[in-house]
């Protein structure tokens, strides 16, 4: 088959798709992404210059033709749909007009079989490459949502760990600290940012200690970190991989199932003091009527007496347990301690002359008004159980009882503080550690929910009640309230 050469047409038109492709490289390599607006551009020029490059060799169909499916499959992959369709027919049009115009030009009248085959598999390469581009695509933005779900996650569990009770510490291969939460931070008394990418025996020597015996395959000892509990899990594949160590304090855990207990025995307790409730009311009430009989004889009223006293006994306990488990949510308001307690002495003038005849109130620093953040309800019946407390428990072997109520600023800090003082015999050293126990008392009768009602009253309105003996003979309870005030929201209704 003649072919109409054309070396000048040829020359020129590959000088001008080099100057374009070097241009185009250019502006590639300064973006970072390419824009589908350029990539179209490229595309139909690289279609178009081979097209015309094809023309110019001499031969359309020729090896310019077969190029012309690179950028047919490459357009399948980064845009698979109409578009790649769409260059597919731009390919087949620019090699049938070479075609053509060389037939016009004299040459001889290529084969339809030929051309037919190259039309065919263009539009083939852009089918295939279509699906593929599609496939690759979706593979692609799958990946992309698994990598954000992979990053919610992590992002999760750090914020879990960060704030878990129990101490985390996430070691390598070489026992490095790659992870540590604050609470492990505070379990070993240290700061746990400082030790991050530090070698764990740094941290704690002990235990590094319990960290090889357990790469070793060794038990680990329950006494080594005594009170703290330590359980370690492989991430890896073997024990000399990476490892977690969990760190949990067993103290605060027994604590905190104690306190279950004592919440479920609580209920419990309600209970049965609403079922004790009206038969003791019956009885004391059948007990005063035979009081007034008069046909009783002196052995009679003394047994009568007797009942009566232990049915008040009984009606005592049961309104403090069902004051105990009926305590409200506390409302916090501002409060001037000191008012606030001159105001609480005058109702005690009339409502309890036992207490205010020895009582001694003292409050410091009246130049500056010491202002809390409590619950009224809450303050007056927690002072009614330390004076009842002191006046039960602080008589002393000789002279007058005297009960004192002081105000002040303690500590570096200068937090408020209320001191209810006594000059009685004490408490036994070996007796203070059970003083808050429920049902716990020194004296004959006592109920023992007395102190431990006071301490959930504290606790309740975020202050620390503590005891502590007097030199002089005596014991004093402190309220110290909290220097950042509890926060409520007002929620309208």
């Amino acid at each position: 088959m003649p072919q109409i050469w054309q070396p000048d047409l040829f020359g020129a038109a590959s000088l001008l798709y080099f100057v374009f492709a070097i241009g185009s490289g250019f502006s590639i390599s300064r973006w970072d992404e390419l824009h589908s607006k350029q990539f179209c551009v490229q595309l139909v020029v690289d279609l178009i210059a081979l097209s015309f490059l094809g023309f110019s060799s001499g031969d359309p169909t020729g090896i310019y033709a077969i190029l012309m499916l690179v950028p047919v499959c490459f357009a399948g992959f980064w845009q698979p749909g109409t578009m790649t369709q769409l260059y597919a027919a731009i390919a087949i049009l620019g090699m049938l007009a070479g075609a053509l115009v060389h037939q016009w030009l004299g040459a001889e009248p290529y084969s339809l079989a030929e051309l037919g085959a190259l039309s065919a598999t263009q539009l083939a390469i852009a089918l295939v490459s279509g699906v593929l581009g599609r496939n690759v695509a979706d593979t692609h933005r799958l990946v992309g949502r698994r990598e954000l779900d992979l990053a919610s996650l992590t992002e999760l569990n750090m914020f879990i760990v960060q704030r878990m009770e129990e101490g985390v510490i996430v070691v390598d291969d070489e026992d490095v600290i790659r992870m540590m939460n604050p609470a492990a931070g505070i379990l070993l008394g240290v700061s746990f940012s400082e030790y991050m990418h530090t070698p764990l025996v740094e941290l704690s020597r002990a235990l590094s200690v319990v960290l090889r015996d357990w790469r070793e395959g060794r038990a680990i000892e329950a006494e080594v970190m005594s009170p703290l509990r330590i359980q370690i899990t492989a991430t890896g594949p073997g024990r000399d991989q990476r490892a977690m160590l969990m760190i949990e304090d067993t103290g605060e855990q027994n604590t905190r199932i104690q306190r279950e207990k004592l919440a479920a025995l609580g209920r419990l307790t309600a209970s049965l003091a609403h079922e004790i409730r009206n038969p003791i009311g019956a009885i004391s009430q059948s007990a005063q009527l035979l009081a007034e009989t008069p046909e009783l004889g002196g052995q009679e009223s003394k047994l009568i007496a007797i009942i009566q006293g232990q049915s008040q006994r009984m009606n005592r306990l049961i309104e403090e347990i069902l004051t105990l488990s009926r305590r409200k949510t506390p409302i916090w308001t501002d409060l001037p301690l000191g008012d606030w307690l001159y105001k609480l002495q005058d109702e005690w003038r009339l409502s309890w002359p036992d207490l205010y005849s020895r009582l001694t109130l003292s409050i410091d620093g009246e130049g500056v008004p010491i202002q809390v953040r409590a619950d009224p309800d809450h303050l007056r019946q927690l002072l009614t159980l330390l004076l009842d407390n002191a006046i039960k428990h602080g008589i002393p072997e000789q002279g007058d009882a005297r009960i004192t109520i002081s105000v002040s600023r303690s500590g570096t800090a200068s937090t408020p503080c209320i001191e209810v003082c006594d000059n009685g015999p004490g408490i036994d050293s070996e007796l203070e550690p059970r003083i808050y126990e429920p049902f716990f008392s020194t004296r004959h009768g006592g109920s023992g929910l007395g102190l431990y009602l006071a301490r959930e009253l504290c606790e309740a309105n975020y202050c620390e009640l503590r005891y502590s003996a007097v030199k002089t003979g005596g014991s004093c309870f402190s309220i110290t309230f909290p220097m950042e005030r509890p926060i409520t929201a007002n929620i309208d209704d």
